[in-house]
């Protein structure tokens, strides 16, 4: 590949074969918008198609064999057809079935796995989607409180439900309001544009405005919500304090403290972020890690609060696919293995330092401007001199996929069978079943990379 300080990109095709893909992409936008399902899918020029996984690997449709570092968004901690939770799912299908859409004695497992797990949990239910866990938890508190506010942080993503779905993706300069007051910036066309008066937005590890606008709309305030670890901009972690505030605060007006650890859950600690870091929340939803990728949100907290769900309380909570049969055996399987092999959580830190450092070392030996950061098995690299701290320090380019030299150093992985799945940051997971010569393959590509652009990271 050759650096962009010499020659502009040729982005009409990928720096490997991919004739299959674009094959199928031609065939998939005749009857598919943007020939994929889901806005995190598209890129251009068009999506490698992926075939298989298994293990650290994916293979694309034309038969290149990656290094998976994206893991499904996060949602494989195990690795990719994991055994332990193929060997449940097949063993549903033969002895259970698929699904039933009745009670099914799954479900009690799971619950109590996941009450003997998460430090808030003393009960659970279950949905499909991260989107679904929020919004359930945001409804449910709205019961509970009789008010109707909720107050979330900016680049916090917390689905694509119509209250929640407000300043994720936004440029700072000319959208989203000052940063000590920000004004909510809906995400999507077709938004309800009434749901913007009942959403408080504040930046993220700001606790001083946080403090002054929890203040002003004491009585109107439902609940906070909050990714206690902003993964969702890379690895930006809460600064001390500040969860701690989140805390204090809906204590002293009575909201509802509500933890979006559909990222975090499972994958940070068996307990999530709120066992990590020592601040309990009222509800937490959770999702991804909990199944190894087996679509499964989960929505759990105080006794007192999941019992005004229906049907023991007022508040609507019911779905044909809720506790879906073989989402919940994988997900019993996969709590069950992280129960009995705590030592996994040491060897994917161990993998994530291994990295965080390699890439760090690296960087510098390059002259490259890049911040790296990781916790646990997540990791993140922006290019530029400092770590973000809020949404606002990326803003820039947080709202396009194809920020000039990150792209290159996506395309530059794909050429070294690195798959970094292109996102307005450079993020990465880890999981199970990578091993430190997979991490040294990284960080040497990478070396070669800062090498090769030192001009434009200097």
């Amino acid at each position: 590949m050759t650096s962009t300080a010499q020659t502009s990109p040729d982005y009409s095709s990928w720096p490997v074969r991919s004739v299959r893909s674009r094959e199928l992409y031609d065939r998939a936008r005749s009857v598919v918008p943007g020939g994929v399902v889901g806005q995190g899918r598209i890129y251009d020029p068009y999506p490698l198609y992926i075939d298989r996984a298994d293990g650290a690997h994916v293979w694309d449709v034309d038969g290149n064999r990656y290094l998976d570092f994206h893991s499904a968004f996060g949602a494989v901690l195990l690795g990719h057809n994991h055994e332990r939770i193929r060997t449940a799912m097949e063993t549903c299908l033969r002895e259970r079935g698929v699904t039933f859409a009745a009670a099914h004695p799954l479900e009690a497992e799971l619950a109590e796995r996941i009450v003997e797990m998460v430090p808030c949990a003393e009960m659970a239910v279950f949905s499909c989607t991260g989107s679904e866990a929020t919004l359930h938890a945001l409804r449910l508190a709205r019961a509970v409180t009789g008010r109707q506010k909720v107050l979330k942080f900016e680049g916090n993503y917390h689905g694509w439900n119509e209250h929640l779905n407000w300043s994720v993706h936004f440029d700072a300069e000319n959208e989203g309001g000052p940063a000590e007051r920000p004004v909510p910036y809906a995400e999507s066309a077709g938004v309800a544009q009434s749901a913007r008066e009942n959403v408080l937005v504040v930046q993220y590890n700001d606790t001083e405005s946080l403090t002054r606008i929890v203040e002003e709309h004491r009585d109107e305030l439902a609940a906070v919500i909050v990714e206690p670890m902003f993964f969702n901009a890379g690895v930006v972690l809460a600064e001390p304090g500040f969860l701690e505030q989140c805390r204090a605060l809906c204590d002293a007006v009575g909201a509802i403290l509500i933890f979006d650890e559909v990222i975090t859950g499972f994958r940070v600690s068996p307990g999530g972020a709120q066992q990590a870091l020592g601040v309990v929340p009222d509800l937490v939803t959770m999702g991804k890690a909990v199944a190894n990728g087996m679509p499964i949100s989960v929505l759990a907290g105080r006794r007192d609060l999941l019992e005004n769900l229906s049907p023991t309380g007022p508040t609507f909570f019911s779905g044909t696919f809720y506790g879906h049969t073989l989402s919940v055996a994988a997900a019993v399987a996969c709590t069950q293995f992280l129960s009995e092999t705590p030592e996994l959580y040491d060897q994917l830190d161990a993998l994530g330092r291994r990295l965080r450092d390699g890439l760090r070392e690296a960087a510098a030996e390059g002259d490259a401007q890049v911040s790296v950061e990781s916790y646990g098995s997540v990791w993140s690299m922006h290019f530029g001199a400092s770590s973000p701290r809020t949404y606002r320090d990326i803003s820039k380019t947080a709202k396009t996929k194809n920020a000039g030299v990150q792209r290159d150093y996506q395309r530059w992985m794909l050429e070294r069978g690195v798959y970094i799945h292109p996102h307005y940051m450079i993020r990465g997971y880890l999981t199970a079943a990578h091993n430190a010569d997979h991490i040294d393959h990284v960080i040497e590509s990478s070396r070669s990379f800062f090498a090769a652009h030192r001009s434009d990271l200097s």
